[in-house]
């Protein structure tokens, strides 16, 4: 058995209304201003992110647009995307073992945590989707799909993405002095010329829909991204979106994070909350360890690999490790792949397991 989390699952709410996601903007660039105000990390996003949570949790009806969400993952795709420069190209061959590192970390993943799960009364589904840390779209459908509970699976992704977004910031903030930079080096939009703003306009538009219409793992960003590393490696421009639009771009996806928790109440959700809680710090132990141990013996910087492994959103990690000044490229490639391998494999193993354990498919219908 699983917490009934709410009737609604958090990937099905009901359409957005202009005054809810007003009210979350507002909130979001608020949270972001305090934030900023306090020189804390990555301001913006985690600005926005603690004020709608915390203000859905205490019941103000938030809301946000599908398509504004994705053309904001769209804006951070093409910003990620300009790391890809064509010194870099030579590079990536040399990410063999610790995408080797990666892959050996998402299997541990995928038997520890469900089998945690399980010993607390999830069932088989629920227990193994919610382990995957890929996107809460896709884990969310495709547990459904496999007969898992929706809302439990929802809302343990919504967790591990904000617990994870929150803690690496400032766990460095406290262990290893980080201090924000003082000033940002990416230009102004008076600096990009017409060519190059149109060039970035393509790989966002384009981008965004070719990874929207082909289904690809983490489209809305990924599909950008691609084409952004592109124009960037093949040198067509080294342009980058104007700070303005990045630092809108991290309100609504922060704001996107909080607003999940709309409709929920501890008294509902405390325990599913708690369990999240506990398996995405289990989830950063690993991860951490790994990145100590491992990074200096295959010639990477640990907090590059930390970043590469920890189990947050891709489009949060990316953004992390451009606050913490490490290699862009490096951490967003290892997160696209391990989306991709999570999404187009993990399904085809959860069913091979329940054939194995039953003989048959696993069933499709919903828990409750």
């Amino acid at each position: 058995m699983t917490d009934k989390v709410v009737a609604t699952p958090l990937s099905l709410q009901p359409p957005a209304s202009l005054r809810n996601i007003a009210t979350a903007l507002i909130l979001g660039v608020a949270g972001g201003a305090l934030f900023d105000w306090l020189s804390l990390p990555l301001p913006w996003m985690l600005g926005a992110m603690a004020a709608t949570s915390i203000a859905a949790i205490g019941g103000v009806s938030l809301a946000m647009s599908r398509h504004l969400r994705h053309l904001m993952i769209a804006v951070i795709g093409v910003l990620l995307g300009s790391a890809f420069t064509p010194e870099l190209a030579g590079q990536i061959v040399r990410w063999t073992a610790s995408l080797t590192i990666l892959a050996i970390f998402l299997i541990l993943l995928a038997v520890l945590v469900p089998w945690f799960l399980r010993h607390v009364g999830y069932d088989r589904a629920t227990a193994f989707f919610s382990a995957l840390p890929a996107g809460l779209t896709e884990m969310t459908a495709v547990g459904s799909d496999n007969g898992g509970n929706p809302q439990t699976i929802a809302l343990t992704h919504t967790v591990r993405v904000l617990i994870v977004a929150f803690a690496i910031p400032f766990l460095l903030v406290v262990l290893a002095g980080y201090e924000r930079p003082a000033s940002d080096e990416r230009m102004a939009l008076v600096a990009i010329s017409n060519m190059d703003l149109g060039l970035l306009a393509a790989c966002c538009f384009i981008g965004l829909w070719l990874g929207l219409k082909f289904n690809f793992p983490a489209g809305a960003l990924a599909g950008p991204l691609a084409l952004s590393a592109l124009v960037h490696v093949t040198g067509l421009t080294e342009s980058s979106p104007p700070d303005m639009l990045v630092s809108t771009a991290q309100v609504v996806l922060g704001t996107s994070v909080g607003v999940r928790f709309a409709g929920l109440t501890l008294a509902k959700t405390g325990r599913t909350i708690l369990l999240a809680a506990a398996v995405t710090a289990g989830m950063l132990i690993l991860s951490g360890m790994g990145a100590l141990l491992l990074g200096p013996a295959i010639g990477v910087n640990p907090l590059a690999l930390l970043l590469a492994l920890a189990p947050g959103g891709v489009t949060e990690m990316s953004l992390i490790a451009l606050a913490l000044d490490q290699d862009i490229a490096f951490v967003t490639t290892h997160h696209v792949v391990r989306i991709a391998l999570i999404v187009m494999i993990g399904p085809a193993v959860f069913a091979a397991l329940e054939r194995i354990r039953t003989g048959s498919p696993p069933t499709t219908e919903t828990r409750e």
